[in-house]
């Protein structure tokens, strides 16, 4: 099968293979049971395979590597109807085949929906919660469908896109594939161009200045990995071209987007309540947060030079956060961008051993809070970035490139902003080292979720 094709591929509606789970008819027939946990496992294995193939993204996260039945699979209907607007690169749906994306999710949805929903709460020796690990495939394929629809918003989605395509991207080994990597790069950055020239009358929400730097960040990763490739580099051109005339656009004023980021919020986080109670509940946190960081500091006599040194690396970096769960497929992938953040700095906390890495690890989630309640006043218009930044201090004192990048996680990435600070409010509740380390011993799993299972566990 060819790397590269702009054909006609349709992933299929219908909900095909994988053994249906049933429930047992004596539910104290361990054999049955176990049969339906198996049955469960191998319709798991078959979704996130479809999935991994829907994207490649979940691929990497999954550690799958998508099979050329996985795309037959998912591909069942392709000669059925034509699609000039689909590409299949390296065995999966290219990002940027919305439509494809939507009918291979709608596909799956359909296989969630014939898994039983009285799964045993244990299962010794398989999958180890198949209920808890049902609930979590069912939420994993709505966050995809919400980050779809995301997506869908050219030119606004633009750096998530690009940075989809450089995360996925592996070098031509012949001419003849370098030169279809050419003709489907450069397609899909003529269309990402075009929808910022359209930007004004598309209906999309505007382009501002930070997003437009965040796209020409991901150009330029995109740039480093595409060389010799002349009709990108020609696209890339026009699109840069295009960004330096965002540049022009005035500096933005309030607005809400709260509606919008609150939907990928609930898909990605879980239910977050209204924006005043959290706004209340951020501020709480970061206040105590500020008095024992203070303290923690003091008692070890950390310079701020050293401080800020120390700190760099701990605020949103950008690396994959895992953590393996035996027994569990979903709660083993590792994190998607929208709780990476959370989970890295749960292992800041987890991992802090000495007095001096435990004032760090304060100073962390204090300043992970300040970015939350920036990206909160702007999702909600209650103040623009600046004006939060003026109520709402960091105490890392951060270089001018690390602030830089704090900044576009607050107003380009809200979510994730949201969801570290949402993070830390879950460790406070307790002893935050010993509530980080319980949550990295259950994986990555939706904020809301998490909560209820550290409330569950003892003495956490």
């Amino acid at each position: 099968m060819k790397r590269f094709v702009l054909a006609a591929i349709l992933l299929s509606t219908a909900a095909c293979g994988g053994g249906e789970g049933r429930p047992a008819k004596d539910p104290s027939d361990a054999a049955a049971i176990a049969a339906q946990v198996r049955a469960f496992g191998e319709l798991e294995d078959e979704i996130l395979r479809d999935l991994a193939t829907i994207d490649s993204r979940v691929a990497r996260r999954a550690h799958i590597n998508p099979r050329e039945e996985d795309l037959r699979r998912v591909s069942m209907a392709a000669m059925l109807r034509e699609d000039p607007t689909v590409a299949v690169v390296e065995g999966a749906i290219d990002p940027f085949s919305f439509d494809a994306r939507t009918r291979g999710l709608d596909a799956v949805r359909a296989k969630v929906a014939k898994v039983p929903r009285d799964l045993p709460a244990t299962a010794e020796g398989l999958t180890e919660r198949p209920a808890l690990e049902r609930e979590l495939l069912e939420r994993l394929v709505e966050e995809e469908a919400v980050r779809l629809d995301e997506e869908r918003l050219l030119p606004r989605s633009a750096s998530a896109l690009v940075r989809a395509v450089v995360e996925g991207w592996r070098p031509a080994k012949t001419p003849k594939d370098l030169e279809e990597q050419d003709r489907w790069l450069s397609r899909r950055l003529g269309e990402l161009g075009r929808s910022l020239k359209d930007d004004s009358s598309s209906g999309a929400p505007t382009m501002d200045l930070v997003r437009a730097r965040e796209l020409d960040d991901a150009l330029d990763a995109l740039e480093h990995a595409t060389p010799g490739m002349i009709k990108t580099m020609q696209e890339l051109v026009r699109i840069r071209e295009a960004l330096e005339a965002q540049g022009a656009r005035p500096t933005a004023t309030k607005h809400s987007e709260w509606t919008d980021v609150a939907r990928r919020a609930k898909a990605h986080l879980g239910a977050i309540g209204a924006p005043e109670e959290l706004e209340r509940e951020l501020g709480a946190v970061a206040t105590k947060l500020r008095a024992e960081a203070e303290k923690a500091l003091a008692a070890v006599d950390l310079k701020q030079d050293a401080l800020t040194t120390r700190l760099a690396p701990l605020l949103f970096p950008d690396r994959e956060c895992v953590n393996a769960i035996p027994g569990s497929r979903i709660r083993s992938m590792a994190a998607p961008p929208e709780r990476t953040p959370a989970c890295l700095l749960r292992h800041v906390v987890a991992s802090a051993q000495d007095e001096t890495a435990r004032a760090i690890a304060l100073v962390a989630m204090h300043d992970h809070v300040v970015v939350a309640q920036w990206a909160l006043a702007v999702a909600t218009g209650a103040a623009t970035l600046d004006q939060a930044q003026s109520k709402h201090r960091l105490l890392s004192l951060p270089t001018p490139d690390v602030a830089a990048r704090l900044e576009r996680i607050a107003l380009a990435r809200p979510v994730a902003a949201i969801g570290a600070g949402e993070a830390v409010r879950i460790l406070v509740k307790g002893d935050a080292a010993a509530r980080a380390n319980a949550w990295s011993r259950l994986g990555d799993l939706p904020l809301d979720l998490a909560a209820r299972e550290l409330a569950a566990a003892p003495n956490k």
